[in-house]
């Protein structure tokens, strides 16, 4: 027999009592043991039947499981009632003793509120509901972004140089490249503020010459998927143009897929290319590349607006303005080391903790700035910055151009 509450009934209290029965029984016996007991007990405005017929009570839930020779289970008790008839009525049933022909004990394990497991129920669902809530906004604003994210990439992409490579229009201008392999991997760089990204526009087998040339004038790193295909670009790469250094998506992923997180960490990993070149077993030599890159190198004019850096560090600057030399000084002013334009980025790692300035007539890059601040660096001094979208909190950037 079904016991459960079907009646429809709103109750208030739940009486839940252990019953162990010294015999085996059913749940019809224990509901007779009960109403038989408790008839006249506790007066009329208590008796079972009545209160059940007018629906203060609701019907008597009985789970029993048999164990060896006796019946053990759980009774549930619907109350309407106010809290004190409910107790009376837990306790009277306390005081059932027999089922059939059997000793048995009614023991109450507690009352519940009805209304706080409602609640309770509820609270659980407004959760679930809030949750499922700020995830599809959560989603909304995040495809929102990417969209926005994707159509500024395509506003900045252009095609540059004689055979229209996929590029960003910061690439002519910048100092320091990144040179990618295809359209989608410079649409990916341009989506996080990469604005100096270039690709070879699908070559695999031969490097187009405004690319060779573009990489002769400029610090260029090649930045290849972490596959088959990348290793085969970054071979050509190193064979054929003089490029600086030697960064990768990591293993199985391609630059186009990877997130901003991803991107820097690849492109602050980046590894000198002779380093790589050795050990593929590449003999190129990029000396006389480098010649012909300080030929074509632009001159610098020496800029007069002077004032926008603090008057104590402007004889330090002068001292690098017009040349390709860079000036790390300690938190004195002192030198630390004096490098050429191209190898700053590698020779900061080296001195971390003793450079707190940095001086120099050339182009301050996002790359530069968040190594200088991984290293300790507070000031950066320098002609002009370029695509710097976040400056750390406790790094300065002042330019003069």
């Amino acid at each position: 027999m079904d016991y459960s509450r079907k009646d429809g009934m709103s109750h208030k209290y739940i009486a839940r009592f252990e019953v162990i029965v010294n015999g085996v029984v059913e749940p019809s016996d224990v509901i007779g043991a009960i109403f038989g007991q408790l008839e006249g007990l506790l007066g009329p405005e208590l008796e079972l039947k009545e209160l059940q017929r007018t629906g203060k009570i609701g019907r008597i839930n009985i789970r029993l499981k048999r164990e060896s020779e006796r019946s053990r289970g759980v009774v549930e008790l619907y109350s309407g009632l106010d809290k004190v008839r409910t107790a009376l009525l837990a306790a009277a049933m306390e005081t059932v003793d027999r089922v059939g022909p059997y000793t048995a004990t009614f023991r109450l394990i507690r009352i519940l509120d009805d209304r706080d497991e409602r609640r309770n129920a509820i609270a659980r669902r407004a959760v679930e509901i809030l949750r499922k809530w700020s995830a599809e906004k959560e989603d909304t604003y995040r495809k929102l972004l990417e969209f926005v994210q994707r159509e500024s990439a395509k506003m900045n992409l252009v095609l540059y140089g004689e055979e229209g490579l996929p590029a960003g229009s910061g690439v002519e201008e910048a100092d320091e490249i990144i040179v990618v392999e295809g359209r989608a991997d410079v649409l990916n760089l341009l989506k996080y503020g990469y604005n100096n990204v270039i690709a070879m526009g699908g070559a695999v087998e031969k490097v187009p010459k405004t690319l060779v040339k573009l990489i002769s004038m400029k610090d260029a790193t090649a930045f290849v998927d972490g596959d088959r295909g990348g290793e085969l670009v970054l071979r050509t790469l190193l064979e054929q143009t003089d490029i600086d250094y030697v960064a990768r998506a990591p293993e199985g992923k391609v630059v186009e897929e990877l997130t901003a997180k991803e991107i820097r960490k690849a492109l602050s990993s980046a590894v000198p290319a002779d380093e790589v070149r050795k050990s593929m077993g590449i003999s190129y030599s990029p000396k006389k590349h480098q010649e012909e890159r300080i030929q074509v190198l632009p001159e610098v004019k020496v800029p007069r607006n002077l004032d926008r850096i603090p008057e104590q560090m402007r004889e330090l600057y002068l001292k690098v303005a017009g040349t390709d030399k860079v000036l790390l000084l300690d938190e004195n002013l002192k030198l630390v080391k004096e490098v050429p334009t191209r190898e700053l980025y590698d020779v900061l790692d080296k001195l971390k903790g003793q450079v707190r300035y940095i001086v120099y007539d050339k182009i301050v890059t996002q790359r530069i700035v968040e190594k200088a601040y991984e290293i300790g660096v507070k000031v950066i001094i320098a002609n002009k910055e370029h695509e710097v979208v976040k400056k750390p909190v406790g790094l300065t950037v002042l330019t003069v151009g």
